[in-house]
């Protein structure tokens, strides 16, 4: 019987067994057919091949027919997979390169001092290239303006700690397209054998702070299965605090929103959480064993204390307790001197008195007419007009959103509305808020000028609405007011109501997100 390669032989064609055999492996026919085959794959054409240059041709049809892995990203790019592997071989270190790649670059730069590190950065990039979908230089949280706040950077701060990876990398697969969600499955992956809630995203979002190493200390901390209470999270956290900051979910939180969230919740605070981790106390906390009597302070009082006074409160405290004074010398000179009360103390204090202190010290901010002018750059958020019909006036009104672009308009702004936006200055410059006022006028009244509604706090990096107050601070639905507040009138009060709406219309245009929980219907 003739044997199997015999009975593929090619009768004038081919005449010699291992050829015939290694035709038929390879599918191919003939001899014109066999070196048209190497010819495509960069291989010799010669028929007079050594056994092993045979072996390699048949290693890169098996290559070549490899299944195809379902699992792989539709993001995947294989040149780009390929340019990223050069770049952690250290072969691109002077190419010019887009975007994504001299972002790597930067980082691997940044671990040169770690070779274990930056192999373990080599091998997240690889690997989440592959099958993720995290490579997007655009903001993880909000809208951040931040470039350590993208899942690019917090790769390299993953890689920071892979002598604590509980697992491979290589067998991490994510369960949702969505980049948030992958990337704490990630992070979790590799750090966690136990829940971490989804706030503790943010200790990887910070670059390599000295804060941000402390917090991504608590994320490995409660991941390996430790109580967050013994994390060395500089506050108290008690047993129900705790519980209540391992069941928040909301990803749009910082780890300090969190832990501010919690505590107010666990003392009983029925009002909004966002009024006290959204003023200062959500950046930081430094001088937490005296931030925390004011928390108390704040939760102890609600509601009569109305939370539109919790961040003006605390502006007030920063200012007389931590903030060191400028005194001009009788020569002109100045030097910098400590704050006006360094011992300031909530013991025994009155939220009644507290709330006048606070207000005159707005009024003398916003009533000194010599204060010099300080002026800050755009926003970058749009000002806004829109023209309807009033039936109650029987006539066109025009309402505008404006920008308040210095210390002058923030001061008459502060006076006309009779609330403290004047505080907001040192913000403004910093670039941290933008304040907008909230005007209406007639256009067919030449001597009628346009009335002062609304004032409107932005914080720029988020986006996000966190304060918008009436006159006397009247929030624009609130049934119940104050004598004062009533002294604005039905009609002013009216056009407040209607000033929601307005509000909404412009954050629909510019699209920002509410944390006032004000906004009218902008539709």
């Amino acid at each position: 019987m003739a044997s199997l390669a015999h009975t593929m032989l090619i009768p004038g064609q081919v005449d010699d067994e291992d050829l015939a055999a290694h035709f038929a492996a390879l599918g191919v026919g003939s001899i014109a057919a066999y070196k048209l085959w190497c010819y495509r794959h960069g291989r010799s054409t010669a028929l007079d091949k050594t056994p092993q240059q045979r072996q390699a041709e048949l290693g890169l049809l098996a290559k070549r027919r490899r299944p195809v892995d379902p699992e792989v990203s539709k993001e995947h790019d294989p040149w780009r997979a390929q340019m990223i592997q050069r770049l952690f071989r250290g072969e691109l270190e002077k190419a010019k390169l887009n975007d994504l790649l001299s972002r790597l670059r930067i980082m691997y730069e940044a671990l040169a001092d770690d070779p274990a590190a930056r192999q373990a950065l080599g091998r997240l990039v690889v690997h989440v290239e592959k099958y993720g979908n995290l490579l997007r230089p655009m903001p993880a949280i909000g809208r951040r303006a931040n470039h350590n706040n993208t899942f690019i950077a917090a790769l390299e701060q993953l890689a920071r700690h892979h002598e604590d990876w509980v697992r491979p990398v290589e067998q991490w697969r994510p369960q949702t397209t969505k980049p948030r969600d992958q990337f704490g499955s990630l992070a979790r992956h590799l750090l966690a054998r136990y829940h971490v809630p989804a706030p503790m995203d943010g200790a990887w979002l910070q670059g390599h702070t000295p804060q941000a190493r402390q917090q991504q200390a608590w994320f490995k901390h409660v991941g390996f299965g430790q109580n967050i209470r013994t994390a060395g999270v500089p506050m108290r956290i008690t047993r129900r605090m705790a519980h209540i900051f391992m069941q928040e979910q909301g990803r749009q939180f910082t780890i300090i929103d969190a832990l501010r969230c919690a505590q107010v919740r666990a003392l009983g605070y029925d009002g909004p959480a966002w009024a006290i981790y959204g003023s200062p106390l959500g950046d930081s906390l430094e001088n937490e064993d005296f931030w925390v009597t004011v928390v108390h302070f704040i939760v102890n009082n609600y509601p009569m204390l109305d939370c539109s006074y919790v961040e003006p409160i605390i502006d007030y405290i920063q200012y007389h307790k931590y903030r060191p004074q400028r005194i001009v010398r009788p020569d002109g000179t100045e030097v910098t001197g400590p704050p006006p009360h360094p011992n300031f103390s909530m013991k025994g204090r009155s939220a009644a008195k507290l709330i006048r202190l606070v207000d005159e010290w707005h009024e003398s901010l916003s009533g000194d007419e010599d204060v010099p002018i300080k002026q800050w750059p755009v926003s970058g958020i749009g000002t806004f007009s829109h023209r309807q019909f009033d039936e109650q006036e029987q006539c066109d009104l025009v309402w505008s959103i404006y920008e308040l672009r210095n210390s002058q308009q923030l001061a008459v702004e502060g006076r006309v509305m009779h609330h403290c936006v004047f505080s907001y200055t040192d913000k403004c410059l910093a670039g941290k808020n933008s304040i907008w006022s909230v005007r209406v006028g007639n256009p067919d009244d030449e001597e009628s000028a346009e009335r002062h509604i609304l004032t409107i706090a932005v914080d720029n990096k988020k986006r996000l609405v966190t304060q918008a107050r009436g006159k006397f601070n009247m929030q624009m639905h609130k049934k119940v007011r104050t004598n004062k507040q009533r002294r604005a009138g039905q009609s002013y009060i009216r056009l407040l109501r209607e000033s929601a709406r307005i509000m909404g219309l412009w954050m629909d245009q510019e699209g920002l997100t509410n944390a006032t929980g004000n906004a009218g219907d902008g539709g």
